[in-house]
């Protein structure tokens, strides 16, 4: 060992939306925490960047929010949605202490905060520093990292090149979708699901946004989103299907234009706007869970798990993951008998990772339905078309607010007064979908009990 190692409790290796606040998290409890950023700040990153009230008050606990607040962003407050021929219009719902019900910010924004934040707390930033290997004991486990820092300056303490290692009790990749860190531990894809629609998004100013409203219409092949974010910008996305993506790219801007007029609200918000920039894209990606904890690391995050994006949820998903390892960590790291130390930590982290398959994989299958090109089933529409009646159907923000799961929503009594409802009008067909979807089911809970592994990158993406 050298004698220029340094020493950290813990070692995050990524400084966005799991990883900074994980570091600011465990920093104020008085550990040792070194944060590690391939990227130099401000970076952007690809990211629909949409996050909801769960997510707003976790960034108002952490001391953030205000600062995105001078963004220009605003709290949203309103939903326009549609699923296939049902549409309605409600107040996002919000419990007390939440600070609003939507916000969209640019991750060269949101990033730089969330990092701010964890350097404030005490956790020693570097930034433009790459992690090239893992640190290990003659037993295998993981105890730290080799870095070389790919450019010189304050932040990185050191020249163009240059390597050291750092040595930590905890290592954790928050790395995202190509982590370091989860390749070189060795972990493993499950669940994997290929991406059905590419997406497609602009920013426009000049829009008539009026009351902030976040819009999401999905109906046939199609989905459009749109709300506003910061700067004054007005920010839309659209899915597009895969078999028309030539002919859309070379139509761009004005195919994007096209996509997004045909959700009545969006056309109305850009009605004198003009294009700012470039459009982006991300046309081919895959979800995943990966294996998240092994001896000495763990995976938080993007690195660990990656949902279909068109559900909008990578960034509240990412604060809920990381406030829960923080409390799961707490009291693992300090000294201890080392011969009983590190196996308790290691297995209060695999309770952490069987605690976010439990928690997300539902979510998750919902994610790839709604980002799936097959049509709607019937019965889904006619259930909201109940709750609507009803005067329920802002429950259904509750599960993109992280706080209701898709089985809360879609009942077996809403199911089975949907089916009546349909049968009633003639759609017999609604029983062979209903008995697809519940094969299906059985299919995504064998699977959560023998999940098929694979190795390698599987999800190949183009952003």
């Amino acid at each position: 060992m050298s004698g220029s190692d340094e020493r950290y409790d813990v070692i995050v290796v990524g400084a966005g939306c799991a990883g900074a606040p994980l570091a600011a998290l465990l920093a104020r409890q008085g550990y040792t925490v070194c944060l590690v950023e391939k990227a130099r700040l401000p970076s952007g990153t690809p990211s629909t960047h949409v996050f909801q009230a769960d997510a707003l008050a976790f960034l108002d606990s952490l001391g953030v929010l205000e600062k995105l607040r001078t963004t220009g962003a605003p709290l949203i407050g309103r939903a326009d949605a549609r699923v296939g021929d049902v549409r309605w219009p409600v107040n996002w719902p919000v419990r007390p202490g939440d600070p609003g019900g939507v916000m969209s910010v640019r991750r060269f924004r949101l990033d730089p905060l969330l990092a701010e934040a964890a350097r404030e707390a005490g956790a020693t930033l570097l930034a433009g520093t790459a992690v090239t290997d893992l640190v290990r004991t003659a037993d295998g486990r993981v105890a730290g990292v080799r870095v070389s820092s790919a450019t010189g300056g304050e932040e990185t303490r050191g020249g163009t090149g240059q390597e050291r290692v750092l040595r930590a009790r905890l290592v954790v990749g928050a790395d995202g979708r190509a982590s370091t860190v989860a390749r070189l531990a060795g972990a493993r894809f499950y669940h994997v699901t290929p991406s059905q629609f590419a997406l497609f998004w602009g920013y426009f100013a000049e829009a008539d946004i009026g009351e902030p409203t976040f819009v999401f219409h999905r109906w046939a092949d199609r989905v459009v989103l749109g709300l506003p974010t910061d700067d004054g910008l007005y920010q839309v996305q659209v899915g597009v299907d895969p078999a028309r993506l030539r002919e859309f790219r070379a139509g761009l801007p004005g195919s994007l234009l096209e996509y997004a007029r045909a959700a009545e609200p969006v056309a109305k918000a850009l009605s004198g706007a003009r294009l700012v920039d470039k459009p982006h894209a991300a046309t081919h990606w895959k979800g995943y869970f990966r294996e998240s904890s092994g001896p000495g690391w763990v995976l938080v995050g993007d690195a660990g798990h990656f949902k279909d994006p068109t559900a909008g949820r990578g960034i509240g998903d990412a604060f809920l993951q990381a406030a829960r390892l923080a409390e799961t960590v707490t009291g693992h790291l300090s000294t201890g008998k080392a011969e009983t130390a590190g196996t308790e930590l290691d297995e209060a982290l695999r309770r952490w990772a069987a605690w976010r398959d439990a928690e997300f994989v539902e979510p998750y299958w919902f994610a790839a339905d709604i980002g799936s090109l097959a049509p709607l089933p019937a019965v889904l529409p006619e259930v909201l078309r109940g709750m609507r009646r009803a005067g329920t159907a802002d429950s259904l923000f509750e599960m993109v607010n992280h706080r209701a799961m898709p089985g809360d929503i879609v009942t077996g009594p809403r199911l089975l007064g949907a089916v009546g409802r349909l049968l009633a009008r003639g759609r017999l067909g609604v029983l062979r979908e209903v008995a697809g979807l519940a094969a299906a089911d059985r299919r995504r809970r064998a699977l959560a009990r023998s999940p098929r592994y694979e190795t390698g990158r599987p999800h190949h993406e183009a952003w």
